[in-house]
């Protein structure tokens, strides 16, 4: 999975040189705080931008794009065949069609549509490059002490005999953010229910 930030960020704001061992592992860090950031904090792909093909129901004609940002629609097809349609942000409206068989049985469900739509950041969005360093930038000092991951919490470091103090009980343990900081990030990217997990 593509990283918000590269090495190259993550030097400039720490005003560091990463050896050319440490890069690799650096850009892995970046990809795992770039992963819980998409997976976990948004639940969107975000960056890079995607193509995905999903069928959908309308409801009075109306679909709503999962995934935001929406880019471009690319095809939008009812049994085969491209079906008009007219798109309002990240909603397309399409011509009511009823399922035959539905109708039949004296219930209105509409015909299912497939949809081609481009959707995400070409280039990733500097809150969440900023992100990625932040939390790579936390999980650095205990890693560099090989205390792992999941130590979380560091309040405190004393030089002489060397000691690390932890805070709140490791709560926030590894590369993790705080409720608040989960909820302004999910407002910003407009998270909603439903969203692409997926592509094909």
């Amino acid at each position: 999975m593509d990283a918000f930030a590269t090495f190259q960020d993550l030097q400039a704001r720490l005003n560091r040189e990463f050896t050319v061992a440490e890069q690799s592992w650096i850009t892995v860090l970046l990809e795992d705080a770039s992963t819980y950031l998409r997976d976990d904090v948004l639940g969107l792909q975000v960056y890079p931008q995607s193509t995905s093909t999903v069928e959908m129901f309308p409801d009075g004609g109306r679909v709503d794009i999962p995934n935001p940002p929406l880019i471009s629609i690319g095809a939008v097809t009812r049994n085969g065949s491209p079906v008009e349609y007219v798109r309002r942000q990240g909603t397309v409206y399409v011509p009511i069609e009823y399922v035959p068989e539905a109708i039949g049985l004296g219930g209105y469900v509409e015909t299912p549509i497939l949809v081609t739509f481009t959707y995400g950041y070409a280039v990733a969005p500097e809150s969440l490059k900023r992100w990625a360093c932040v939390l790579v930038s936390q999980a650095l000092l205990p890693l560099e002490q090989n205390l792992g991951l999941t130590v979380g919490g560091l309040s405190s470091v004393a030089v002489d005999d060397f000691k690390v103090a932890f805070a709140d009980a490791g709560e926030m343990s590894g590369i993790a953010l705080s409720d608040r900081n989960v909820a302004l990030l999910r407002e910003q990217f407009g998270v909603k229910q439903s969203y692409v997990v997926g592509t094909r």
